[in-house]
C-alpha cells in the first residue's frame, strides 16, 4: 500500500502536461485522509465549464474516495484494484462516468513491497514527476456540502505484489479523455523499470 506521497511542488508539470495554470506551492507530504491535488476533466456542473480555459483542471480533494451511496462519508477508499474497479460497488459509478484523474508526485512511499515492514521510496530516474492514475468522486454530505475525493489505482505486478498504476507522459491526455471501454489499456505495470528508482528507507 502507499504509505504517503510527496506531491509535485513545481508548476511546470501542470502547465506542460495539462495546460493548467496552477501553482502547487511548497512540496507537501500527503497521507491517507489528507487533502491532495489531482488533475481531471472539468466537471459538467463546474462554474465556467461552458468555456473552459483548458480541457483539464487541477483540483484539491481528499485522498480517500467517498462512494456516492455513503451516508456519512466514513470509511474512505484510498486504493482501488484496477482489475476489479469496473465492477466493484464502491468504484462502479466513478468508473462508468469516466471520473479518471492523475496525481502528480515527486515520490511515493510504499509499504510491504519487499516483505512485511519494508518501506520503499519510488521516484523517476530522470528526476521528473510521477503520474499516478486515479478515480475521483463528488459526494454530497447530509448538510449539502460537496466533498471532492479521489483514490489511487493499483495494478498487480510480478509475484502478486500490488503497485500504483503509473502513467507514461504520452498517455496522460488519453487517460483522462478516452472512452470508458478503453480505460483498462492504460492500467498495467510500468515499463521499463529502468526509468524508476527504488530506495529502501527506514522510519517513514
Amino acid at each position: 500500500m502507499i504509505h504517503y506521497y510527496q506531491s509535485a511542488r513545481e508548476r511546470e508539470p501542470y502547465a506542460m502536461r495539462f495546460g493548467v495554470a496552477f501553482q502547487p506551492g511548497p512540496q507537501q507530504t500527503v497521507r491517507p485522509g489528507e487533502s491532495g491535488i489531482f488533475v481531471r476533466r472539468p466537471r459538467a456542473d463546474h462554474p465556467g465549464s461552458l468555456k473552459p480555459m483548458s480541457p483539464f483542471e487541477a483540483v484539491t480533494g481528499r485522498w480517500g474516495l467517498i462512494p456516492l451511496f455513503s451516508k456519512d462519508g466514513e470509511d474512505p477508499l484510498f486504493e482501488a484494484a484496477a482489475e476489479t474497479a469496473a465492477t466493484e460497488r464502491n468504484y462502479l459509478q466513478p468508473w462508468k462516468r469516466g471520473h479518471r484523474c492523475v496525481v502528480l508526485a515527486d515520490a511515493l512511499i510504499i509499504e510491504g513491497r519487499n516483505g512485511p515492514g519494508s518501506i520503499q521510496q519510488l521516484s523517476r530516474a530522470d528526476g521528473t514527476v510521477l503520474a499516478v492514475a486515479g478515480l475521483w468522486n463528488g459526494w454530497r454530505s447530509p448538510q449539502g456540502q460537496c466533498v471532492e475525493s479521489f483514490s489511487i489505482l493499483t495494478v498487480r505486478c510480478e509475484g502478486g505484489v500490488r503497485h500504483p498504476a503509473l502513467l507514461h507522459d504520452a498517455w496522460l491526455e488519453d487517460w483522462l479523455a478516452c472512452p470508458v471501454e478503453e480505460t483498462t489499456a492504460f492500467l498495467r505495470p510500468y515499463s521499463p523499470e529502468s526509468e524508476l528508482v527504488r530506495r529502501e528507507i527506514a522510519g517513514a
